[in-house]
């Protein structure tokens, strides 16, 4: 007894004991504890934590608040272009106001078109709603603003340059203006280019450069608006990986399998179908083409500019923008969907080359503000009326081959969607996990399709 006695003086003052759980249960179940209303009313109705973090599905076919206020922000834009496009300004109140409702009436005119063939194209399976009106608000206004100042900037430069090159006296005159005004003003300081040098000028500008930036710049909103599912990433090859590689293989990149990006997880099933691809740069492609549209219509508005109304439903259908952007989406869609190594360039040199023939056969580019000659815009004829044959076929000749052209593009998005699903459907079937023996099937019918053109 004092043996233990001296044991049990010796032990610290401060001991924590610890009894099993169980028994723990057991000596406190019988103490009433306090507990919070909400989590009693929690224990009543047998909810438990993952439920109460499980979220609610939202639904694909419904707007949000958000949504609704950027829809408003866009019918406030064309508000305020079909206000300022009233002419004459000198009009009474109620007839500057009957005018500024006919402008408007004009522009709803042109938004109809782009929703019947959106709403048309749009499967709900693979949508959301808010996406898309995301990438809509975005295009109009992030995407049209920068794509105008970056146009300016390019011309302005390329303009300079061609000058320098083709008419170096102009620099030399000491009543010419500043040099990034030079462009602009050749006309105001009385000088007279070559009208070589005007063509290079014109065709550098408009024809080349502008369908690139245009291009480029929807490819890069789509990118930035939406966050697509897909099965293949694109990563940069380390430098480092490999002491025996060539310095030509350093830094390049390279497709690896998908492991989840920010809208996929690596539990999804793999992406089968393009869709939302196709919906999504369509309406990215239609927010662009709707602004500078909106725009153009409020300015041929005069008391002598004919057939408002239907060179307005003509710029809703006039569908150059859309087919552009969906012929780059859909190597986009090569390259993530089916794993095939598509460069940036490849994606963009289809769509830059069409959209530089439409502009070199009249369409203008979003920079050049004048808009009085709808009917060349979009390769229309004022006066089709010939008094012979041989006269209304010179004139019905350039356009029927430009409307074959359009429609050749357009069956060429259109085999292309239905193939790049065939093929990605095939992919999760009959080639699952067999990503070599797809990548060489594709590659043999890359081939053979080549072959066959030969």
């Amino acid at each position: 007894a004092a043996s233990i006695a001296a044991g049990t003086a010796s032990l610290p003052t401060k001991i924590k004991l610890q009894y099993p759980s169980s028994q723990v249960s057991r000596t406190t179940s019988k103490v009433p504890m306090r507990l919070p209303e909400a989590e009693v009313w929690k224990a009543q109705e047998g909810r438990t934590k993952a439920a109460d973090l499980e979220e609610k599905p939202v639904s694909r076919s419904r707007l949000s608040f958000v949504s609704i206020q950027k829809i408003a922000i866009w019918f406030l834009i064309v508000g305020i272009f079909s206000y300022s496009g009233v002419s004459p300004r000198n009009l009474g109140f109620l007839q500057y106001n009957q005018q500024f409702y006919e402008n408007f009436r004009i522009c709803a005119l042109a938004m109809l078109p782009p929703i019947l063939i959106t709403a048309f194209i749009c499967d709900t399976a693979e949508n959301r709603w808010d996406d898309l009106v995301h990438g809509f608000y975005n295009s109009i206004t992030i995407g049209y603003p920068l794509i105008f100042m970056l146009e300016i900037l390019v011309t302005t430069v390329l303009r300079l340059i061609i000058l320098r090159v083709m008419e170096p006296s102009i620099f030399q005159n000491a009543q010419s203006p500043p040099w990034p005004l030079l462009p602009w003003l050749l006309r105001e300081h009385g000088y007279k280019a070559k009208r070589i040098t005007l063509f290079v000028a014109d065709f550098a500008t408009s024809c080349v450069a502008c369908p690139i930036i245009e291009e480029y710049c929807k490819l890069l909103l789509f990118q930035y608006s939406y966050s697509m599912r897909r099965n293949f990433d694109v990563v940069t090859r380390d430098k480092t990986t490999s002491s025996s590689s060539s310095s030509s293989s350093k830094g390049r990149k390279k497709l690896v399998k998908s492991k989840g990006s920010s809208s996929a997880t690596a539990t999804e099933t793999p992406v089968i179908n393009v869709n939302a691809y196709i919906t999504s740069m369509f309406v990215t492609s239609v927010g662009i083409k709707m602004m500078d549209a909106v725009r153009r219509i409020c300015m041929y508005t005069k008391a002598g500019d004919a057939n408002k109304r239907f060179f307005a439903i003509c710029r809703g259908f006039f569908p150059i923008q859309e087919l552009c952007g969906v012929a780059t989406v859909l190597s986009l869609a090569r390259r993530d969907v089916l794993g095939q190594d598509v460069s940036v360039w490849r994606m963009l040199l289809p769509a830059a080359i069409f959209h530089g023939m439409a502009i070199f056969r009249g369409m203008k580019p979003i920079f050049k503000w004048n808009a009085s000659t709808p009917w060349s815009e979009m390769q229309l004829s004022p006066n089709m009326q010939s008094d012979s044959l041989r006269d209304f076929a010179a004139k019905a000749f350039p356009k029927v081959m430009w409307l074959i052209i359009l429609l050749r593009v357009m069956g060429y998005c259109v085999k292309n969607y239905f193939m790049i699903n065939r093929k990605a459907v095939k992919r999760t079937t009959t080639y699952a996990g067999k990503h070599s023996a797809f990548s060489a099937e594709l590659v043999a019918a890359q081939v053979l399709r080549e072959s066959t053109k030969k």
